[in-house]
């Protein structure tokens, strides 16, 4: 693992656990993108993408994508504790840098949008 990466233990990657994810959690809608999260089993959260060809090139999904692991992996803090995430752009969002995709992320997840913590549910 890079020094400042996120391990593969904190990555959603199998198609079954996003459409998990999709199917029973809970959604978040920002502007041009959407937070899904659902509680998992494990003591950390863990993170998927979702960007469609439609967003635009290669180049761009691939950096809309850095810049989203970025955040998650800087500000752990602003996403559901214990939970899978799932986060999905919409075609038409832009980003310029981190930080503000770090502002778009905490407005979402402001306190009367998001509960305080993931309850402890069964998983379906």
């Amino acid at each position: 693992m890079k020094p400042h990466g996120l391990p593969k233990s904190s990555i959603i990657r199998k198609t079954w656990e996003f459409n998990r994810v999709y199917r029973f959690g809970n959604r978040l809608h920002g502007d041009g993108f959407a937070v899904i999260y659902m509680p998992n089993q494990q003591q950390w959260s863990r993170l998927g993408i979702s960007v469609q060809r439609k967003v635009g090139g290669a180049v761009q999904r691939n950096r809309i994508k850095r810049v989203v692991r970025e955040v998650f992996r800087k500000n752990r803090h602003l996403f559901p504790q214990n939970a899978d995430v799932v986060v999905t752009i919409r075609p038409g969002f832009f980003v310029r840098s981190s930080n503000d995709f770090q502002h778009m992320v905490s407005a979402v997840m402001d306190a009367k949008y998001f509960p305080y913590e993931v309850g402890d549910g069964e998983l379906c």
